[in-house]
């Protein structure tokens, strides 16, 4: 059965305003079954944004079947390619093999950036410094025919370090690599929406998945709004923003809805190459800590978190 999901994850269909209308979001299963996301009228200050996936090839290996990876990597490349999106993915070492191989070729070549998200994507506040870096070299290794530009990194769980030695190691051992950092200002529970979908579509549920899928959409506006917010309250201007999904299921089936909504909102698609170079991503980062944040409670000490 469903699990409860947390509050923060229901907490965006209470916080948004406005009357919302259904946008179709076409399943390409056996079932032939025609999902249902609601698009909702929350208004944001639009900004520019740039769009990284992690966990690739895909999620959950284990229980995704080669086909069904593949299929997922292509559904999101075509809501991408709708709406000229470069993205960057960040892979999984030890995901990559004959089986996946298929899904990460399809992603790099629609022409998106791949990086590197650790070999077995450990929560880096339980290894050391060594373990850093042969998690980090191992899968630079396998990763070197599609990294032929910037080469950048995501810390498992957006976890960076515990204290300001442990986050100091880090940044010597992405440095020793060549790779940059990409931390996110859209943070979000995407992942668990994911689980919840996947359930009630194993249980036959479609009714149940519809929900889901509509709570996810509204989900990410509110955490949009939410970030885009903080960061003229608290920052005092607008941000180039990163936003952290994850390629899997409920994204094959509603990236489109997510996008067409950004559009709408006036919302600019820029490469990750573009929103690094904002000044928030220069600025100190002050949060030391086992929390995975996003870059604007990081600068302000994880005190919004």
């Amino acid at each position: 059965m469903l699990k409860n999901r947390p509050f923060r994850t229901f907490l965006g269909i209470f916080l948004l305003a406005g009357i919302g209308f259904l946008v179709a979001s076409r399943n390409d299963d056996d079932t032939g079954q025609t999902y249902m996301a609601l698009a909702t009228t929350v208004l944001t200050n639009p900004s520019r944004i740039a769009i990284t996936i992690d966990d690739l090839p895909y999620v959950m290996p284990s229980k995704t079947s080669p086909d069904e990876g593949l299929r997922y990597t292509n559904q999101i490349n075509a809501a991408l390619q709708k709406h000229g999106i470069i993205a960057t993915g960040f892979a999984v070492g030890q995901q990559i093999n004959p089986q996946s191989l298929p899904a990460l070729r399809a992603f790099a070549g629609a022409g998106h950036t791949i990086g590197n998200h650790s070999w077995s994507h450990p929560d880096y506040g339980t290894l050391t410094r060594d373990e850093f870096h042969g998690e980090t070299g191992r899968t630079d290794e396998i990763l070197q025919q599609w990294i032929d530009g910037p080469r950048y990194y995501r810390f498992p769980f957006l976890r960076e370090g515990e204290t300001e030695a442990t986050k100091a190691a880090a940044t010597q051992v992405l440095a020793e690599f060549g790779y940059q950092n990409v931390p996110v200002t859209i943070d979000n529970d995407e992942w668990q929406f994911n689980a919840d979908y996947l359930e009630a579509l194993e249980e036959g549920n479609a009714a149940v998945a519809a929900t889901i899928a509509r709570d996810y959409v509204a989900h990410m506006q509110e955490r949009t709004a939410f970030f885009q917010t903080l960061a003229i309250d608290e920052l005092g201007g607008d941000v180039d923003h990163i936003l952290l999904i994850h390629l899997n299921r409920i994204n094959a089936d509603h990236l489109g809805t997510l996008l067409e909504w950004y559009d709408a909102q006036g919302w600019t698609f820029i490469l990750v190459e573009e929103a690094i170079t904002h000044p928030l991503f220069s600025r100190p980062d002050i949060y030391a800590g086992s929390r995975g944040l996003s870059q604007i409670e990081r600068v302000l000490g994880g005190k919004h978190e």
